[in-house]
């Protein structure tokens, strides 16, 4: 059977020894786990902290930009010229009108060309539905469904930037600012002064890809990523692509965060910028392994280190076991060799410390103890002989035959304490069942006889047995030897025949009506299906009135005579109401089970007292 640690830690000093050592290396493993991940954690929280800084200075520069926007939308919005002009045109545009739009193309073209970062200006006047800007201008059909006059309408006065989802070229060939999917559109009504609030829009169309250099210059390495959202959470620009969405962030209340995210393989550095005076905020994501490749080194080293701690501490529990408990060993090896019988088992060594005088000590008692034996051994052996010799009229020939086996093959092993174990139990199991006159005893009397029965026969081949017993079943008391022709048929013709692991369960218990139930199981062979029925069979003929025919000499035949025997026995002494029966699996095992009606029995106090010597349940 496989040790396990405890008993590896209990049986073995070098094993003690090497976890003693490993445990003094515990702090050690500890210590430079933890400065690791610290080192780590301040890596990521300084390299976090440089980052957050750099975004905060690109977000300073944007609310600049986006504030300068907003400005020249708002100039843009109040010019009176352009106002007048778009106020005197009506739905229809006359000759005048479309003059008064030509002018106002070239306007918004010089403030195109003085503000690198705004394309092209374009106005709307919503009434004819023409939409004017430094490429020229066209008509809008069906202005009022237009998602971006109604975002723009619905502001109402306040500054909003559209996205378009889609770009789509004008009359001129040439991809129309307002609706091209790499630029966001700042837009506001014009004429915020008119109380009436007329829907002609400034727009001013911004590239995306002026957002996306800057975010550009933050990142740290190839697989890092940058977002950029409004203060709405709309996606502005993004280093990775117009078709990515960014990430959610999962804690509002922090803004550097390490986390798994869909997508990635590995976790991400999560940092965040937001800005106080736009709201807008800037994301960036970096894998962590990118952060951690500087401490690597360490990391390498300290494993290093951590091994060859390791294997030191090995190897000096292997010198320590080697001056200490090599010698110790010996003499254990020794002591197993003088319990098995070899008297003459002598300590060689040349060792003149503690150890050797132990040794010698050891020697010396060897001895003595040899000498001992020899002088008392044959006395014992003849004692012992001579009360088998008076008992064996007494003893069932087969199991005094099994039981002589037994002690011879003891004998040739020279296992002196197997043999005495083995003659005490048979001694035992013989004065109860000679039973100086007593014919019942309690259930726990009994199991304790069985166990000297069951002892015996381990002697001759190795299984299990366990009792089990009701606390309110252990005073009852049980007719002499009623159980002990079952437990040797399950172990001769049941355990004895099986290989492998083997078992047999002897139990006691009450049912409700009072009655005692007792079961002696075992897993041994088994009984076939038409032997177990002929079985069956013939106990169930068995009455009280067939008993004292087969006392008169009517039926003498010796088959199935332990359990005849025992059924017999339990109808003269229970009545008709006790009741045996035999349950098998062929190859699985074989049940016998006793029912015994209650009766009121009471044995000597004397002899109980006396039993109760013998020890405790086993």
């Amino acid at each position: 059977m496989r040790k396990t640690w405890s008993s590896r830690f209990k049986q073995s000093v070098q094993f003690r020894l090497t976890c003693f050592f490993i445990l003094i290396l515990l702090p050690l493993v500890a210590v430079s786990t933890f400065s690791n991940l610290r080192s780590q954690s301040i890596l990521k929280e300084g390299i976090g902290e440089r980052t957050q800084n750099a975004m905060f200075s690109v977000m300073n520069s944007i609310d600049l930009t986006m504030q300068g926007v907003y400005e020249l939308a708002t100039v843009l919005a109040n010019d009176h010229d352009a106002n007048r002009k778009f106020e005197n045109a009506g739905d229809v545009l006359t000759p005048g009108a479309i003059l008064d739009f030509q002018t106002l193309n070239k306007q918004i073209a010089t403030v195109s060309s003085v503000n690198r970062i705004i394309p092209q200006v374009s106005l709307f006047h919503y009434p004819s539905g023409m939409l004017l800007s430094t490429t020229g201008y066209q008509k809008e059909e069906n202005k009022e469904e237009l998602e971006w006059v109604q975002q723009a309408i619905g502001a109402n006065g306040r500054i909003t930037i559209f996205f378009p989802r889609e770009s789509r070229y004008n009359a001129n060939r040439v991809i129309d600012p307002v609706y091209n999917e790499n630029n966001l559109v700042v837009m506001r009504l014009m004429n915020l002064q008119d109380p009436q609030r007329r829907k002609n829009i400034v727009l001013l169309p911004l590239s995306k890809s002026y957002f996306t250099h800057l975010l550009e210059g933050l990142l740290p390495g190839g697989n890092a990523q940058a977002y950029l959202l409004t203060e709405k959470g709309e996606l502005a620009a993004s280093t990775a692509g117009a078709a990515a969405a960014a990430p959610p962030w999962p804690d509002d209340a922090r803004d550097l965060l390490v986390r798994e995210l869909p997508g990635y393989s590995d976790p991400m550095l999560m940092v965040r910028a937001v800005s106080p005076a736009s709201g807008w905020t800037l994301i960036m994501l970096q894998p962590e392994k990118e952060i951690l490749k500087e401490t690597r080194q360490l990391q390498v080293w300290t494993s290093l280190i951590i091994a060859v701690s390791v294997l030191i501490s090995l190897w000096i529990s292997w010198v320590v076991y080697s001056s200490i408990s090599k010698p110790m060993r010996k003499m254990i090896s020794a002591m197993k060799q003088m319990r098995i019988g070899q008297l003459d088992t002598q300590i060689v060594h040349s060792r003149e410390d503690e150890f050797g005088y132990v040794m010698d000590t050891f020697n010396h008692m060897a001895r003595e103890q040899r000498h001992l034996i020899e002088d008392v051994y044959e006395k014992q052996l003849l004692l012992v002989q001579t009360e088998f010799r008076l008992l064996q009229s007494q003893i069932n020939p087969h199991f005094l035959y099994n039981t002589l086996d037994s002690i011879y093959s003891a004998a040739l092993l020279r296992q002196e304490e197997e043999l005495g174990d083995m003659v005490l139990h048979l001694s035992k199991f013989l004065r109860y069942s000679l039973g100086k006159g007593r014919e019942t005893y309690s259930v726990a009397e009994t199991f304790r006889h069985l166990d000297h029965y069951i002892k015996v026969q381990q002697g001759r081949f190795d299984f299990k047995v366990s009792f089990q017993m009701e606390e309110e079943a252990g005073e009852v008391k049980l007719l002499k030897l009623l159980l002990q022709p079952l437990v040797e048929n399950a172990i001769l013709h049941g355990l004895e025949k099986k290989q492998g692991e083997r078992e047999l369960t002897i139990s006691a218990g009450t049912a409700a009506d009072r009655s005692l139930i007792l079961e002696v199981k075992d897993s041994g062979t088994g009984i076939p299906e038409e032997r177990l029925a002929y079985i069956r069979q013939e106990l169930a003929a068995i009455t009280t009135a067939h008993i004292r025919l087969m006392a008169g000499g009517a039926d003498a035949s010796p088959e199935l005579f332990g359990l005849r025997n025992v059924l017999s026995r339990i109808k003269l002494h229970y009545g008709e109401e006790a009741e045996l029966r035999v349950d098998s699996v062929e190859n699985i095992g074989t049940c016998v089970t006793l029912r015994l009606p209650p009766r009121q029995e009471r044995g000597p106090a004397g002899d109980a007292a006396e039993e109760r010597k013998e020890g405790p349940m086993p």
